[in-house]
């Protein structure tokens, strides 16, 4: 009995717990700053903190040199403020207790302009941020060509002449002013680091991002299809352009190709360029080969072009194949799988990933939002070694994108399943996916015909910010390229939902996309796709070289003077004209150049500086260009032999490549996307003065600051999803050399639904290319 007790009296002290200390969450704050205010408005600093212990600020003037530091990776430092005294000093007590808190304190400076620190202290710890009280805003356009920075009165909107402007060139700092509109250019070499603007006690800056120079040589790759067996054959085709002044011309001599699976070489030819500067091959896929995704890589003069095919392999004897029996699948019905095996009586494992969007000229870069496993199950052949999967319908009113994956023993076979919801596709797009509560939500919304992928020009878009019951809605109109581009305000606190829908001939198309608002005030960085605010309209569809450019450009609330630019890989053309309610209008020179073309404009609206940029289509040697198909009128007889082209193509020395495929072709199977890489994007814009909150995070000052460590529990690792590409059988292919513009091509011999796709590689260096879904009858 006295042993036992023994026992019980020493076990508490074994166990104790200590005490938390809350005090320690004291040391636990953080602040920012807004990148840009204006002296006619409050401006405060938000600060996060974990405790309700009071903070101490003071506020100093400073000289911007001494607290920024040039390049656009760099980060502010610290400033020594024991020797300065504060312009305003404050204590600041955070609500809330022993928990999360973002606060907004007010800094008291009035209407004081300039360059001032903010320091928040608790303890020993501090923490330090600079704010830019300024009536000054700065617009920079980057190219390869050129620097262009234009200065504007944020509260007048009136261009800024004979403005200082100090540059950060080679470690020193070299001064130029801006010419009577607002304007100065940098040609020279080399290019600044950083720009820094004063006007009076304002001043206005910009950290330059470096550019990269114009290609010598751009080079274009696509396949037959993106998805083959092994023992098949894959097609290549491809073309190369050389610069010549400021023209774009087909490259000459011979391209390097190879096929590669990792470091492994799979297969290697050199083929050479045609007139047109094309090339096309025919590489055969081994028997052997392995399951997984292929690099084909074309290299012509130091310009390498790369395409992604995946190949499904055999095993032991054993081929699978798996494909959608509907030709055209009902949105509102299950969806019926055929999978096929060489052997009877074999289980299958059948996965299919199912994305909630249908991209028509499109490829994400990453998995798209709402992707999901779909179906996850193992079937068995019968004895004739089919087997039929249904694919449950969704119930979301979404279109559907389904990836097919099924293996056996080693073999597999995949492809990819479309199912529109309307005769359009519709795509939405948002500038960021995770931004600060108060924030507005910009995005891009664009629409395409499902069948042949022509713009959807003039149509209207109901839009939809959604948060459980809240629900904000405005209405765009898409442009003759069939885009626009739209702004909600604010969103809710968490989880917000864009959606987008468009009617048309019965049938209604709705995409969406997320985006998550966070109370917390994450560090963040000026938009670099423009403001939703900003509509710009070309006079023309397309122009020809040296054709006058008509530009009208509004945005609500917009005063003083709008900067119009047209924008090319040269330079920038600009014009600085005066708004009237908030339009502008100019007249740019549609100047050559090699790569995108853009028309841009920027205005003063409520002391920030908003812009956008339109692509312009410029109707030229060595130019991109996307075209629909010129058809016969008579119905399409299986069998026959007909002439095909493009519309609207003058006719000319052209290579033209023709595929008649069963099933849409994906990724770098798209002929449409083969001109764009002619169009590459070589200008930055930056501004001094985004819309919105856009924030910069602390320095440290002084103090320890503790370690903050997170981490999210997980049962098992999340799985990793892909979407299967479409292996597409091309029953035609077709490479030939014509000069009227058409080419004959024989129609297959079993009626069906088929896609015909054209690419034409012209001898003056052009790149067209258009799809169309055909009915043989």
């Amino acid at each position: 009995m006295l042993v036992a007790l023994a026992l019980t009296l020493a076990i508490p002290a074994r166990a104790e717990r200590p005490i938390v200390d809350l005090h320690r969450l004291d040391a636990y704050f953080a602040l920012f700053a807004n990148d840009s205010n204006v002296p006619w408005k409050t401006t405060t600093v938000r600060l996060d903190t974990y405790s309700s212990a009071p903070v101490q600020f003071a506020v100093y003037q400073v000289d911007p040199r001494d607290v920024l530091t040039a390049g656009s990776d760099a980060r502010p430092r610290a400033v020594n403020v024991t020797h300065m005294r504060p312009v305003v000093s404050f204590s600041f007590t955070p609500p809330g207790g022993y928990r999360f808190q973002s606060n907004e304190v007010d800094t008291e400076l009035g209407s004081r302009q300039g360059f001032f620190v903010v320091e928040a202290r608790r303890g020993d710890v501090g923490e330090q941020v600079w704010i830019n009280r300024t009536r000054v805003g700065l617009v920079a356009k980057q190219t390869p060509g050129e620097l262009l920075l234009y200065g504007t009165d944020l509260g007048t909107g009136r261009a800024l002449a004979r403005m200082r402007v100090q540059f950060v060139v080679g470690g020193r700092f070299v001064t130029e002013m801006t010419d009577v509109h607002g304007i100065v250019r940098w040609t020279r070499r080399p290019r600044p680091v950083f720009a820094l603007a004063q006007w009076g006690d304002s001043y206005a800056f910009v950290s330059l991002y470096p550019q990269p120079p114009l290609p010598s040589t751009i080079v274009g790759l696509s396949t037959d299809s993106a998805d083959v067996h092994a023992g098949q054959t894959l097609r290549l085709v491809g073309f190369a352009r050389s610069r010549r002044g400021n023209t774009l011309v087909p490259a000459r001599g011979t391209a390097d190709l190879t096929l590669r699976l990792g470091a492994t070489e799979i297969a290697a030819q050199r083929v050479p360029l045609d007139a047109a500067g094309a090339f096309d091959a025919a590489i055969p896929i081994p028997s052997n080969a392995r399951a997984g995704n292929y690099a084909a890589l074309a290299q012509v003069d130091g310009g390498v072009a790369g395409a992604t095919v995946h190949v499904d392999a055999d095993a032991g004897g054993l081929s699978l194949s798996v494909y959608a029996r509907c030709g055209t699948c009902n949105p509102d019905r299950d969806v019926p799988l055929l999978v096929r095996s060489s052997r009877p009586d074999v289980d299958v494992h059948v996965s299919v990933v199912r994305s909630p969007h249908v991209y028509v000229g499109y490829t994400p870069k990453a998995l798209p939002w709402a992707t999901t496993l779909w179906l996850d199950r193992t079937v068995r052949t019968g004895s004739d070694g089919t087997a039929v999967v249904m694919i449950p319908h969704p119930t979301d009113a979404l279109a559907s994108t389904y990836g097919v994956k099924v293996e056996s023993g080693g073999a597999t076979a995949s492809t990819r399943i479309v199912v529109p919801t309307a005769r359009v596709a519709i795509r939405v797009h948002l500038d960021r996916t995770r931004q600060t509560l108060g924030a507005p939500v910009d995005f891009d919304v664009y629409a395409n015909r499902v069948d042949g992928g022509r713009p959807v020009a003039g149509a209207r878009v109901a839009v939809r910010l959604e948060h459980a019951v809240s629900v904000q809605r405005q209405v765009l109109t898409l442009d003759r390229n069939g885009h626009a581009r739209g702004s909600f305000s604010s969103a809710q606190l968490g989880t917000n939902l864009v959606m987008a829908t468009i009617h048309d001939d019965g049938g209604v198309a709705t995409d969406a996309a997320q985006i998550e608002i966070s109370k917390r005030a994450d560090a963040s960085v000026a938009d670099s796709t423009g403001s939703g605010a900003v509509r710009i309209e070309l006079g023309r569809a397309a122009y020809r070289p040296n054709q006058t450019v008509g530009v009208r450009a509004e945005a609500p609330g917009a005063q003083g003077d709008a900067l119009v630019t047209y924008e090319s890989a040269l330079g920038t053309q600009s014009a600085v004209v005066a708004t009237h309610d908030g339009r502008a209008a100019a007249a740019l020179d549609a100047r050559d150049a090699p790569g995108r073309l853009e028309v841009g404009a920027a205005f003063v609206v409520d002391g920030a500086i908003a812009w956008s940029a339109v692509p312009l289509n410029l109707d030229g040697p060595g130019r991109p260009q996307a075209a629909s198909l010129r058809l016969p009128a008579e119905p399409l007889g299986a069998g026959r032999e007909v002439r095909v082209g493009l519309r609207g193509v003058a006719p000319g020395a052209a290579t033209m490549v023709v595929r008649i495929s069963r099933g849409e072709p994906s990724g770098s199977a798209v002929f449409e996307a083969a001109p764009a890489v002619l169009a590459v994007g070589l200008t930055t814009t930056q501004t001094s003065a985004a819309p919105g909150v856009t924030w910069h995070p602390w320095v440290d000052s002084t103090g320890v600051h503790p370690q903050v460590l997170g981490f999210t529990r997980r049962t098992l690792p999340p799985r990793r999803l892909s979407l299967s590409q479409a292996q597409t059988e091309a029953v035609s292919w077709k490479v030939e050399r014509v000069v009227a513009g058409q080419v004959r091509v024989k129609l297959p011999t079993t009626g069906g639904r088929y896609t015909l796709s054209l690419l034409e590689i012209a001898d003056d260096g052009r790149v067209i290319a258009g799809s169309s879904t055909i009915e043989v009858r």
